[in-house]
């Protein structure tokens, strides 16, 4: 097993269901990668980490199959909640715990201060509404 991995994520949410989503992974506090992007969600916000947070774990899963990961979110529900409220949610927090049952994956909470991603999501969500305001001229 090689080092550990640690990948930060977060997502943006506006009130039009737009969604911006961050991502930066680190090898040994050096970063490695990282990715924003904008696309459409309907859904809560905790459920969009969710989604976000399985999405890590298959990327890290395919490019970096032999290293232990810590995945790294600001949504304290994804990370804590015994018992998701609704359905939708709890299929997503099933996703990532099915995910870190694979292997030597986690998911752990960080404070939005100390996620490097917070910024990188809110880049995917400018991106995307300057997208949609270019194809609407």
């Amino acid at each position: 097993m090689r080092e550990c991995l640690v990948i930060y994520v977060d997502a943006a949410l506006d009130k039009h269901g737009r969604a911006g989503c961050g991502l930066a992974v680190f090898v040994r506090g050096r970063a490695v990668y990282t990715e924003s992007f904008g696309f459409s969600h309907v859904g809560g916000s905790a459920q969009l980490e969710a989604h976000v947070c399985a999405g890590a774990l298959d990327l890290a899963a395919a490019r970096w199959p032999h290293h232990r990961v810590i995945v790294r979110t600001d949504c304290a529900p994804v990370v804590r909640s015994r018992m998701p409220s609704s359905d939708s949610f709890r299929l997503a927090v099933h996703e990532v715990r099915e995910r870190c049952r694979r292997g030597w994956r986690v998911v752990r909470y960080v404070s939005r201060k100390a996620n490097p991603a917070h910024e990188l999501a809110r880049e995917g969500l400018k991106s995307l509404s300057k997208q949609q305001l270019l194809a609407a001229a």
